[in-house]
């Protein structure tokens, strides 16, 4: 008696948790699992249906960006420039801007070669002032939807970018 009384209690606690889910939250967490799974096309396709279901979502912000780092990572740099400099535009202080940048560099030099354009991005890099004070560098880390892990590390005399540990872009003035 007292097992089925726990039974119909732990099947009540279940079923009240899974009906706390909302169609926003569900279609944001399977595009979270597609991510984690490296189904990243799938990721992708769940996350454009969010933005277009949601626009107004405290996600889209990062959302934005990983749809961005989609087209990047596909080798679409036409795309990517395109979402990179939208983002960068609608975004410009935010923390990830910085790495929004180094995809849009990035591309500029694998897609488009149009040397003034690469020229005005690296002077932004070596636009603003550097204090490194006790340290060598000053070091930023993003975290992306799309599980990916970027670091920037600010030296001096140069700019390193890491895309999931790897050296990824090199800038100097």
């Amino acid at each position: 008696m007292k097992i089925n009384i726990m039974k119909f209690l732990a099947g009540i606690l279940i079923f009240t948790s899974l009906s706390c889910i909302t169609p926003r939250q569900n279609l944001y967490y399977d595009a979270l699992n597609e991510a984690r799974d490296g189904n990243i096309d799938f990721a992708f396709m769940k996350l454009n249906n969010y933005l277009r279901e949601y626009p107004e979502s405290s996600r889209t912000k990062g959302i934005k960006f990983a749809i961005a780092e989609y087209h990047f990572q596909i080798q679409d740099y036409r795309e990517a420039i395109y979402e990179l400099s939208e983002y960068i535009q609608t975004y410009p202080q935010d923390k990830s801007a910085v790495f929004a940048y180094a995809l849009l560099y990035k591309s500029l030099l694998d897609f488009d070669k149009e040397p003034l354009l690469v020229e005005k991005i690296k002077e932004q890099f070596f636009s603003k002032s550097l204090f490194l004070m006790f340290s060598d560098a000053k070091i930023q880390h993003y975290k992306s939807i799309l599980k990916n892990t970027y670091k920037i590390a600010e030296y001096v005399d140069k700019i390193e970018f890491f895309k999931n540990d790897e050296l990824f872009l090199k800038i100097t003035p």
